[in-house]
């Protein structure tokens, strides 16, 4: 950490006095304590140089537009991020508060949702464009890898989602938007942040992400309800802001589906593929067949 400490004195214009670590994932998080203030610093690991770097470009873009995301502190130099041969660090405003809570919060979390994929439609720069590989593709090729023996259940079941989702409108997609990236200020505003997974895909899949209410991995046939309702909610708000088509909306329950593809390859792409085993994939596709079975799924 007095590496650290030394890099953020010599190049931003505060006196660090400790750092507290926050947590360890794709990057490093710490709380850092300058006299009276804190601030929020992310240590970003070299795998992640390019998407958070085009992270903190739209964050700015965002800020500059007056939209709720928290302010990137500057260096001496005027820069966004500080590149240190083998670490990028990006020093924030710390927003004191909790994570955001979709049940309590849907309806004002639509409308944050909706003025972002609205704001972003003007966004100048390119985006990554993600398709199935991403989605779907990625998992199937960490399970091909790790020879998993009911491979095929995962392929058959990854065409058949991307077959209902394929066809859905493509747009700004923040790509993370859980809970836990949605932060409520101790005034009640909330604050988007962390949008290195940012790209050109379906916003939908946003959309999916916050309203879903269903644990990963235990099934629970009670959190069908808990999702359409908030997912309702939510729209009500989004809806002034943005709007969505009723093939998206249909999609809501197969994205749901979607996101156990996804996040299983990026945990098992930060992690190691050894980080999950046989076990746990076949307890996903039993939770992936009862899911399907409960919404009544074609996919």
């Amino acid at each position: 950490m007095d590496a650290i400490m030394q890099i953020i004195n010599k190049n931003y214009p505060i006196k660090v006095s400790r750092l507290e670590l926050l947590r360890d994932a794709g990057s490093i998080a710490y709380t850092v304590f300058s006299h009276e203030e804190k601030y929020f610093l992310r240590v970003i690991k070299p795998a992640f140089f390019d998407t958070a770097i085009k992270g903190a470009e739209i964050q700015l873009f965002l800020k500059n537009q007056d939209y709720s995301v928290p302010r990137i502190i500057f260096t001496h130099n005027g820069l966004s991020h500080v590149n240190n041969e083998d670490t990028l660090l990006i020093l924030y405003e710390f927003i004191q508060g909790t994570d955001s809570d979709p049940i309590q919060d849907a309806e004002p979390i639509g409308a944050l949702v909706g003025k972002l994929h609205q704001i972003m439609k003007e966004y100048p720069s390119g985006l990554v464009k993600r398709d199935k590989q991403f989605y779907i593709g990625r998992y199937i090729d960490i399970l091909r890898i790790k020879e998993y023996p009911k491979i095929n259940e995962y392929i058959t079941y990854g065409n058949g989602l991307w077959e209902a989702i394929k066809g859905l409108p493509t747009g700004y997609s923040h790509g993370d938007m859980y809970s836990g990236n949605i932060r409520k200020a101790s005034d009640d505003m909330l604050y988007i942040h962390d949008f290195d997974t940012s790209c050109e895909g379906f916003p939908m899949y946003d959309i999916a992400l916050i309203c879903n209410m269903t644990e990963y991995f235990n099934f629970d046939e009670r959190n069908y309800d808990r999702s359409n309702k908030v997912f309702l909610r939510f729209l009500s708000e989004y809806g002034k802001y943005n709007s969505i088509t009723e093939e998206e909306a249909a999609a809501f329950h197969a994205l749901i589906a979607v996101q156990h593809f996804s996040t299983q390859a990026t945990i098992m792409e930060i992690f190691g593929h050894d980080c999950i085993d046989y076990k746990v994939m076949d307890n996903q596709l039993d939770w992936l067949y009862r899911w399907r079975r409960q919404c009544k799924g074609k996919w």
